[in-house]
């Protein structure tokens, strides 16, 4: 046995399980040898586990940490690229960031990315998102999905979205037809024609009018939030203000009101 694995005696639940490293190779698609060399693990290392061996620890702790966070995985994956064949590495690469795509806030993002061609900042996502998700609220009475906004140290309401794009980078993926109603894509095309015409600082500013506008509370976690429920009222307002029943509408609140703000 080498230092990464031992026998047990007892069943000990702490310990990944045979089954959890198999899910490991299915979902992102590696073999036992490659993902043992992307660890710079021993070659046999995930055989042995597979086989019998019991991991240490340190070494389980490692592969709980990938089976529970595909974010940390792809980093892994990106930083030891060079232990794998080209072939390996972009089928493990299209596996995980296919599992990236498996909450609806992030199938949302990809839309707005590969609308963009892929020539989109994170910032510029977030603007997009918060937006969908206000006027699918108003003019669905539905959400675009289920994440608070959140009031952040960088003024960005999803924040563990964004840290997510920084990490990973902007990338087109292609995405199921199903993946998105025709309505919530409706709105998006709206939305992003409606604010893609404005820079960083006009779409911060109206963010912050508004931000000052809602009422900000505390989620399960204490963080400040504005919930979907206070977004939703708002631009029911707004909708009403600005005359917007339909989605082709919706650029008539930013071409009218960033105007009134710079004034």
């Amino acid at each position: 046995m080498g230092m990464g694995e031992t026998r047990y005696h007892k069943k000990d639940n702490s310990i990944i399980t045979v089954d959890e490293i198999k899910s490991i190779l299915s979902d992102y698609r590696i073999g036992k040898k490659p993902l043992a060399k992307l660890l710079g693990w021993g070659e046999t290392t995930i055989i042995r586990y597979i086989e019998g061996d019991v991991p240490t620890n340190a070494y389980s702790d490692k592969l709980k940490a990938i089976l529970n966070d595909p974010n940390y995985y792809y980093e892994i994956l990106l930083e030891n690229k060079d232990n794998l064949t080209g072939v390996a590495f972009k089928k493990s690469k299209k596996a995980v960031l296919s599992k990236l795509m498996e909450s609806k806030i992030s199938v949302a993002a990809q839309y707005i990315i590969n609308k963009a061609n892929a020539e989109i900042s994170s910032g510029r996502v977030q603007s997009i998102l918060y937006y969908s998700q206000a006027f699918c609220l108003a003019l669905n009475n539905r959400e675009l999905f289920d994440e608070d906004y959140q009031i952040t140290y960088n003024n960005m309401p999803y924040l563990k979205l964004y840290d997510n794009m920084k990490n990973r980078g902007i990338t087109i993926l292609e995405l199921s037809e199903d993946s998105l109603t025709k309505a919530e894509k409706e709105i998006m095309d709206n939305v992003y024609e409606a604010f893609d015409w404005y820079g960083p600082r006009a779409l911060r500013t109206l963010a912050n009018y508004e931000k000052n506008a809602m009422r900000v509370s505390r989620d399960k976690d204490n963080s400040k939030v504005i919930a979907k429920d206070v977004i939703r009222s708002y631009f029911k307002e707004i909708c009403n203000l600005y005359q917007i029943e339909h989605p082709a509408e919706i650029r008539e609140y930013p071409d009218r009101k960033l105007p009134e703000l710079k004034n």
